[in-house]
């Protein structure tokens, strides 16, 4: 569904995507998202609670008063992890958004990463996505994240 001219789109309508190729092995990248230390390795410092499906995972940032914190929906390795952001303690547009990783081999040694978070308008997260996602394929790829708070 598209909105018409002067309307706000639907939420479902709202959404941020990015395709990017990584040079790692899609296992490799599939730890990184699905585990609390890969989190700690690209995303944030800050990373508790349970990655496992049906568990919550809280997100925070140092020297910051803000937490995400995640439902974990789906785990499906190594191809697709999916989240329902359940409160952000900033911004409340994130709230009930969903965010999804897939994945797909490309060669032994690298993989393409399908990216969206849904529910959400992209101008809310782009450009937070672009740095971290990017960070993702720094520490797949070389060892070399850049999280927030390191």
């Amino acid at each position: 569904m598209t909105a018409n001219p002067g309307e706000a789109p639907a939420a479902e309508d709202a959404a941020y995507a990015r395709q990017l190729t990584i040079h790692a092995a899609a296992d490799r990248v599939f730890d990184a998202i699905a585990t609390l230390d890969g989190l700690r390795r690209w995303w944030t410092t800050i990373v508790t609670g349970s990655a496992v499906p049906g568990g919550t995972l809280r997100f925070g940032f140092a020297g910051l008063d803000e937490q995400i914190v995640m439902h974990v929906d789906a785990v499906r390795p190594p191809s697709a992890i999916t989240w329902s952001c359940v409160a952000h303690t900033r911004d409340d547009e994130w709230t009930g958004s969903v965010v999804h990783f897939e994945l797909a081999g490309r060669e032994p040694q690298g993989c393409e990463l399908n990216f969206r978070h849904t529910a959400i308008a992209s101008e809310l997260v782009a450009e937070g996505w672009e740095h971290f996602l990017a960070s993702l394929a720094g520490e797949a790829e070389h060892g070399t994240g850049s999280p927030y708070g390191a």
